[in-house]
């Protein structure tokens, strides 16, 4: 009997064990689970202003019943919304068909050119024609370039990092093709930027002679305090680069190469320590 009884208690035993096994690793299971895992989010806190190339009345380039407007739209809100997934902070200058003309005055502008002549000349910079007789009096702005202003102000009154100006390209020969990014002469910020989102977006839409980045001095760049580069996505009079523009994977393919180039920008700037 007393046999019996050593033989239920070692029984017992070893189930209290292999119950204590079973409940521990329930615990940990339901910590590796239930426990908030650290997400990486390689754009965390950058704030991005994108702007949808022209709008409202100023429909940009045209082709096959598309107009410029229309895709440049089309792209920046899928943009946005990747880099949103990314941990960046998206800023659109417009979300609606509007041309921005009225968000600044014809007075404010010639303030706001006035200041940009004074510190051109204090840097010894060049000063677009257009923008020295605006700043002596000798010229009134044009409509155009209050919605360009306000693109600018936008992405200063945010505190933007970069502002990516997206548009689309337009040529007589149906054969020209390919992405192109502008950048601002005078910034080597402006220029690392525009490397890093055409190593990626480059391969997407060829046919651009390399390597596919250059200055330029389109308002939008010699005017922005704010990094800034234009990103040409193809051309809306090719077939090819109109499709893919058009197509849900074309767009997707767009977004994630710029997201990627904006990656490998803000890494770059760590590392160069550039201010």
């Amino acid at each position: 009997m007393l046999h019996f009884a050593s033989v239920i208690l070692i029984i017992s035993k070893q189930s209290l064990r292999h119950l204590l096994l079973i409940c521990t690793s329930v615990i940990m299971l339901s910590f590796l689970f239930l426990w908030p895992t650290t997400k990486t989010y390689p754009l965390h806190n950058y704030i991005i202003a994108i702007d949808p190339g022209h709008g409202g009345t100023d429909t940009g380039s045209s082709h096959a019943g598309y107009t410029e407007k229309e895709l440049t739209l089309l792209l920046s809100d899928a943009l946005a919304k990747q880099l949103k997934k990314d941990g960046a902070i998206p800023v659109l200058t417009r979300t609606t068909d509007t041309d921005l003309w009225d968000q600044v005055s014809v007075e404010e502008e010639i303030e706001f050119t006035k200041e940009e002549y004074e510190q051109n000349k204090q840097l010894e910079r060049y000063t677009h024609p257009l923008d020295r007789y605006i700043a002596l009096g000798t010229r009134t702005p044009p409509r155009y370039r209050l919605g360009l202003r306000a693109r600018l102000l936008i992405a200063r009154q945010n505190t933007a990092d970069v502002l990516i100006s997206l548009h689309t390209n337009h040529y007589r020969s149906e054969a020209a093709q390919g992405a192109v990014t502008l950048y601002q002469a005078n910034s080597v910020k402006s220029k690392l930027l525009a490397q890093a989102i055409q190593k990626y977006l480059g391969p997407l839409l060829p046919g651009r002679s390399e390597p596919g980045y250059i200055p330029d001095n389109f308002f939008i760049l010699r005017n922005s305090d704010v990094t800034a580069v234009i990103v040409e996505i193809g051309f809306i009079s090719n077939i090819h680069d109109r499709n893919y523009l058009l197509s849900e994977e074309g767009r997707q393919a767009i977004v994630l190469a710029i997201s990627d180039g904006l990656q490998e920008y803000f890494t770059s700037l760590d590392k160069k320590d550039i201010y």
